[in-house]
């Protein structure tokens, strides 16, 4: 196979409304939620993140390749403009709301003798509004944004993707592109396997756990699906079933292997990173200790699951993303487009991201937290559990419900007027329309 061919075309199907890719969307922003309402006995679901990677890769560059193949050509100026009009605008919303609430709590008395002062949420502010967060915090996150790195880290991928496309597509290097990034996921993923850091530490990790790799898969395997033709042959769709098979398997495994509740109930013990499991000792001093006592490798006693659940969930994630795009038949894609689910991943996933962390932060101010006995566990209420989840998974929509309809909706209707042409503009009504009905 040449890398050089300037007739190529995609050969997939036009992208329309994927309803099991909403439909992930709304089961993995409840396990997003649930992860942080009680982090240190979750700390493998950190992997649901590489699916919201892969998924968004996956997309935006079968976008980019669907509009190569109509148009001949990519914009680069609607292209971005459609990206920051989907981001910014609750982003912007959200850190003014949650600004103006923290002061409104100094004054009160609610920030006193609790862990997030003014000064953090100034600098954490700033550090997102500029879609730089992963870059101020590139291990731990921050204390009042903790989650919004994945942002910043989507951000930079496009405005590095957008143009990497154009030069690929133009000159007929689109196999070529995907070699590079395959060699790019391997150099992530090895290194993070091995713990090479070479002579810089503090990058290095903050690589391991930003997982650009990730984005990197679901942009490959959008090369993937490129190549597959439509319709496939009965060979394919049956390899592709199987591999959604095995991705489903592997998406379990990697996402409940360094939980608690594996643990304690299926008797797996698969420490997070050293540390501990649950992070009995403090996360910030075991970052410490690891990046003092590095060389060009960080000196590690046995395997983690830092080692290898983002890799092993973003692979099988890429193996979920192909037969739920391309095969509608397979059994899986069922319950993924049950209506309740796909309607929360297509109109308020975003919204619950953006607004669940501060929601959960504000609300353990109100309420107060306990000490569990566990260094670094100050995140648990003085409330039974089961109330502390629902609480924690439910608030977040009295912010994200409206925010959709009041600032999303608005500004969903401005990007779709960026797309290259008129028929272009339909379908993405047409699209946004059949997810809110």
């Amino acid at each position: 196979m040449k890398l050089v061919d300037r007739e190529w075309v995609s050969k997939a199907p036009r992208l329309s409304h994927v309803a099991p890719f909403d439909g992930i969307r709304g089961i993995g922003i409840f396990g997003v939620m649930i992860g942080h309402s009680f982090p240190l006995d979750t700390l493998s679901f950190a992997a649901i993140v590489d699916i919201f990677f892969v998924i968004s890769g996956f997309l935006i560059t079968t976008l980019l390749l669907q509009e190569h193949r109509t148009h001949g050509r990519i914009s680069l100026r609607k292209f971005y403009a459609r990206r920051t009009l989907r981001l910014f605008p609750l982003l912007y919303v959200t850190l003014g709301v949650v600004g103006v609430a923290a002061l409104v709590a100094k004054f009160t008395g609610v920030l006193d003798g609790v862990l997030y002062p003014l000064r953090e949420l100034f600098q954490e502010t700033l550090a997102s509004a500029v879609y730089m967060h992963n870059i101020f915090y590139p291990t731990l996150g921050g204390a009042w944004y903790g989650h919004l790195w994945t942002l910043s880290v989507e951000e930079q991928f496009y405005l590095i993707v957008g143009v990497t496309m154009v030069i690929a597509l133009t000159r007929g290097g689109i196999r070529g592109i995907a070699a590079l990034l395959v060699v790019a996921i391997a150099a992530i993923q090895l290194s993070r396997a091995f713990g090479i850091t070479g002579p810089f530490p503090v990058p290095a990790m903050g690589v391991w756990l930003q997982r650009p790799d990730s984005l990197m898969i679901g942009m490959l395997g959008a090369i993937i699906n490129a190549h597959i033709p439509e319709p496939m042959s009965d060979r394919t769709r049956k390899l592709l079933k199987f591999g959604g098979w095995v991705g489903i398997v592997g998406i379990f495994v990697s996402v409940w292997a360094s939980t608690a509740f594996a643990r304690n109930q299926l008797g797996w013990h698969i420490p997070f990173w050293p540390g501990d499991a649950n992070f009995v000792n403090n996360p910030d001093q075991v970052v410490e200790q690891l990046v003092n006592n590095a060389g060009w490798r960080l000196h590690m006693d046995r395997t983690y699951w830092l080692q290898w659940g983002f890799t092993v969930a973003s692979w099988s994630f890429l193996l979920i993303t192909l037969p739920a795009f391309r095969v509608p038949e397979w059994w899986p894609n069922k319950p993924l487009s049950w209506k309740p689910v796909v309607r929360v991943g297509a109109l308020f996933s975003y919204g619950l991201y953006i607004w669940h962390y501060p929601v959960q932060h504000f609300t353990r101010m109100i309420v107060g937290t306990v000490d569990t006995g566990r260094a670094g566990d100050h995140y648990r209420m003085n409330m039974n559990p089961i109330l502390q989840l629902v609480l924690d998974c439910t608030l977040p929509f009295i912010l994200a419900v409206p925010t959709y309809y009041l600032v999303e909706r608005k500004a969903l209707a401005i990007k779709d007027r960026f797309q290259v042409d008129k028929a272009a503009r339909a379908q993405a009504e047409a699209i946004r329309l059949a997810r809110e009905g």
